[in-house]
């Protein structure tokens, strides 16, 4: 059961500006299996939930920048 938490649809987002499972999973330094399982709902530890908020932070910039 796919479950929508503050740490799933960061991931998601996430995901979207890495362009794919593998790329966001090497970004992160986990297996994608483990990947996998936070966007299922598992626990996302803290940093990882960090690191996840700074990639859609630095793409929403990155956007509002190219939009000036």
């Amino acid at each position: 059961m796919l479950v929508s938490t503050p740490q799933t649809r960061t991931l998601n987002r996430a995901l979207q500006r890495c362009g794919g499972e593998i790329a966001l999973a090497k970004a992160l330094g986990v297996t994608i299996e483990v990947l996998y399982g936070w966007l299922a709902g598992d626990d996302v530890p803290s940093k990882i939930y960090l690191s996840a908020l700074d990639m859609v932070a630095i793409g929403s910039l990155g956007s509002a920048n190219l939009n000036r």
